[in-house]
């Protein structure tokens, strides 16, 4: 995982060409004002969910993990908790394949709050919780940037 501020978003760029693609497209907006719903930023490759959501307590929520996407979450308007583990999830029902999601339990390892400015970059196959209730706030506006991985530079050359 990665947490850091928007602002060094462009530090980032070369370490997926998909994730460039939405740092790009986050830098060259006001992401605030996107839409609420789904949007192709490149085909399926890059696509940012904006959704108003309920935070819930920790112990109501499930760990999430995708093994073919990263994703990148910021919170347009309001504030939220994430945890974040280094354990193995484990699955409590079959994984959506159409949704690359898994959901289950695992121990928490890390925990933080995500708020307008800063991002939180969960990485293929790491489990996470995000919309986390954080004291004393209420709804959330976020946006999730769902990333496709880069395709494996060996398997290209060797098709």
């Amino acid at each position: 995982m990665i947490y850091d501020t928007l602002n060094n978003l462009p530090n980032y760029l070369g370490v997926s060409d998909n994730l460039d693609t939405v740092i790009e497209y986050i830098m060259a907006r006001d992401i605030t004002t996107l839409p609420a719903g789904r949007t192709r930023i490149d085909g399926e490759k890059a696509v940012v969910t904006v959704s108003t959501v309920t935070p819930l307590t920790s112990d109501k929520a499930l760990f999430q993990r995708h093994d073919n996407h990263i994703t990148l979450e910021t919170d347009l308007d309001g504030s939220e908790l994430f945890e974040v583990s280094l354990a193995e999830l484990t699955p409590t029902k079959p994984t959506d394949e159409a949704a690359d999601t898994t959901v289950g339990t695992a121990g928490t390892s890390i925990a933080g709050m995500l708020c307008e400015g800063r991002f939180a970059l969960y990485l293929a196959g790491e489990p996470y919780k995000s919309g986390l209730k954080a004291q004393g706030c209420g709804k959330l506006k976020k946006a999730v940037f769902s990333i496709e991985l880069d395709p494996d530079e060996e398997d290209e050359t060797e098709e």
